[in-house]
């Protein structure tokens, strides 16, 4: 082994024991405003949306190639597998630039000043689809939220699971009949203003009135800038809850942004390649290439 190569490993295995705590510290100071504005005015509840939970996993496992090797008369690829950053550290996303809210946001929901929630059909939204969409699918990924217990607001509605055969109707059918009859005079005049496209998301808003949340927490822009462009009409005016991004809410609470890749080494006892990242800095799912 070279000096080079030793010096490597040397360094590697100190980002390993002091990584996660100079991270843990990172972002601890970047939540310190918020959460001194947070003691003085009490915790807050917010409601998450689906779509800030799949963003909330900001590494992956990925197959880091090593070239061919021989194997008696045969060439091989070989490799290991290895956590990896989803973005680049530079990158100027508008998903990124939201996502670098996101460590703030978890670390006052493990100190207890913020409550983050789920609900009945954000769970059935869940349950249609791949469980890794909002966990991760590799055994390397790191989710942010991972240690987190969102208790549900609401129970799950009533739904019928049957086999192919039976042509009862499917989940996605039942839920959209179930909205579409819906007579609660909020959510009728919420899909009024948003248009019925958005029946879920309003179903969503209506949920997080409904049960006095600070916001309903979410990383569709289009229904942002839907929201935001009706703050004058009704019911939307007279609404104690809030529709932000995570970087709208973090600007409020006074959360510093951080670079999710600063935490690659959290809870990793596994190859981390924190200066790689996947070329189209978007999350692959089990049957995309994970290899790098």
């Amino acid at each position: 082994m070279d000096i080079q190569q030793k010096w490597r490993t040397t360094v590697d295995r100190l980002r390993f024991v002091y990584g996660p705590s100079a991270a843990n510290l990172i972002v601890s100071i970047s939540a310190l405003p918020a959460r001194l504005r947070l003691f003085r005015a009490g915790p807050i509840s917010i409601l998450v949306d689906n779509t800030v939970l799949f963003h909330a996993v900001t590494h992956e496992t990925a197959w880091v190639s090593t070239g061919k090797s021989k194997w008696g008369p045969h060439d091989i690829d070989t490799g290991y597998a290895a956590r990896i950053p989803v973005r680049h550290k530079d990158s100027d996303s508008r998903d990124y630039r939201n996502i670098k809210y996101l460590p703030g946001i978890a670390h006052l929901a493990r100190m207890g000043q913020i409550s983050l929630k789920t609900a009945g059909e954000l769970a059935l939204e869940r349950f249609k689809q791949p469980v890794g969409r909002f966990h991760g699918y590799g055994m390397f990924d790191h989710n942010l939220f991972s240690d987190i217990d969102m208790a549900p607001l609401d129970g799950m509605p009533d739904m019928v699971m049957s086999p192919k055969w039976m042509n009862l109707p499917s989940i996605e059918e039942q839920q959209h009949e179930r909205l579409a009859n819906s007579s609660d005079s909020l959510f009728r005049g919420l899909v009024k203003l948003l248009g019925p496209k958005n029946n879920q998301d309003a179903w969503h808003i209506r949920t997080a009135e409904v049960h006095g949340m600070f916001c309903f927490l979410t990383m569709d822009f289009k229904l942002c800038n839907n929201f935001n462009g009706r703050l004058e009409q009704e019911p939307i005016k007279s609404l104690r809850t809030k529709v932000m991004t995570p970087a709208q809410l973090g600007r409020y609470l006074r959360i510093f942004p951080v670079d999710p890749n600063l935490l690659s080494y959290t809870a990793a006892s596994f190859p981390v390649r924190p200066d790689l990242h996947w070329p189209d800095e978007k999350r692959h799912g089990p049957t995309r290439n994970r290899s790098r």
